[in-house]
């Protein structure tokens, strides 16, 4: 039997590749079969990511992504231009071409990605600081990537193209040492959403 925590764990990865869609209904009977654990066990996880302010409990009927204000919105992008700022200050300053490179995959275009480009955009913005080794960094970028794969959900899948263009543009910045263009080519990407 799956301990809460791996339960817990599981569904907000999910929460955060966007798995779960606006105003789609998630019950702990689905969560409890789907994880092979009890009501009780499912019910828990559920409302630690309530708690955490990643679903809202209705009630007697289910759970559902919390969508954000624009005044959330607007914070989670200013905290992720400072965070994910210095993060390309490091990887111009600190990592190698080879380490870099790493990073072309994660702008792959293929049917997957099409299907979800809020988990594409969270894959690449997550590598990059991963590649910092900063685990600081990376707890606070993981919730704030995360938190903006809910805003994400609203996204079309045809901005993908755009979204994987700026990747493509900040991984020539980073090849080039050029943090200044790196941060306007970041700025542009934050500015799609």
């Amino acid at each position: 039997m799956k301990r809460i925590d791996d339960v817990y764990e599981n569904l907000k990865e999910r929460v955060f590749q966007a798995e779960f869609k606006p105003n789609v209904l998630i019950t702990e009977r689905e969560i409890a079969e789907q994880y092979q654990v009890s009501r009780v066990t499912a019910g828990e996880a559920l409302h630690r990511l309530c708690h955490d302010g990643h679903l809202t409990a209705y009630p007697r009927t289910g759970y559902m992504v919390t969508m954000l204000s624009g005044e959330e919105m607007r914070q989670i992008k200013r905290a992720r231009l400072a965070l994910e700022s210095l993060v390309l200050d490091v990887l111009c300053e600190e990592c190698s071409d080879e380490a870099l490179r790493s990073l072309e995959h994660l702008i792959a275009d293929d049917e997957s990605s099409r299907a979800n480009p809020s988990a594409v955009n969270r894959r690449f913005h997550m590598g990059m600081v991963l590649l910092t080794g900063d685990h600081y960094l990376v707890n606070a970028l993981e919730n704030l990537l995360g938190a903006a794969s809910r805003v994400g959900q609203y996204v079309a899948p045809e901005n993908l193209g755009s979204w994987q263009n700026c990747h493509r543009e900040i991984l020539e910045t980073l090849y080039s040492r050029d943090s200044a263009a790196a941060r306007e080519c970041l700025m542009k990407d934050l500015d799609q959403r």
